[in-house]
């Protein structure tokens, strides 16, 4: 981790309090809420179709971050350089409860999305918004995959990969210096509502 500035909390010391104290909730969302469906039209398929969707959002946010690490500085490239890494072991993680569902290919749909807005990013901050808002509806998302979990290893797995995000985006917010209601934006308890994340009938794996 790159050393912190003089003027700011340990950034090991922040990022510690962030997972355990709460997570951020979505601020803005990267794809229009009026896209989504009702939360109940998520709910169909089987525990490892939902890991299969998790596995395929997770490779989005890798894809994102190899566009936008480039854009940042060498203070805050290792960063996502890391944050890349959660990614990629989430991913790998919902593959291993996915089993023959999993796919080893980022989301086309949700990539389709997101794939003007990557292409736009030209500047540091840029990055760091978009980064946020990613993490965020992927922390989001895992909230309301927890609803619908059964198998004590999907829960697990699920709440493990949750904190991780929403803390990433507490990060992220802090290095745009947006104070603690960009931190926190609806409260300290993550959001379990779909229309904050990315529903999975709206992004299917098999794509658009």
């Amino acid at each position: 981790m790159p050393s912190p500035r003089v003027d700011r909390p340990d950034r090991r010391s922040f990022l510690r309090h962030a997972a355990v104290g709460g997570a951020v909730t979505v601020g803005t969302a990267l794809v229009p809420v009026a896209r989504f469906l009702p939360a109940a039209a998520a709910q169909g398929g089987t525990e490892e179709d939902l890991a299969a969707f998790g596995e395929s959002m997770e490779l989005v946010a890798v894809a994102a971050y190899e566009r936008g690490i480039e854009l940042l500085s060498e203070d805050l490239a290792p960063v996502l350089q890391t944050f890349r890494g959660h990614h990629q072991e989430h991913a790998e993680a919902f593959a291993a409860l996915a089993g023959s569902a999993a796919t080893g290919e980022a989301n086309p749909a949700l990539l389709e999305a997101l794939t003007p807005a990557i292409d736009a990013l030209s500047t540091q901050n840029e990055v760091l918004r978009f980064a946020r808002d990613l993490e965020n509806q992927l922390a989001a998302t895992c909230g309301h995959l927890l609803t619908l979990a059964d198998g004590s290893d999907h829960v697990s797995t699920i709440g493990t990969i949750l904190p991780t995000e929403a803390s990433h985006a507490a990060e992220l917010s802090y290095e745009l210096q947006e104070g603690p209601d960009g931190w926190f934006p609806a409260g300290p308890i993550e959001s379990a509502d779909i229309t904050f994340g990315f529903d999975p009938s709206v992004f299917p794996v098999s794509g658009p």
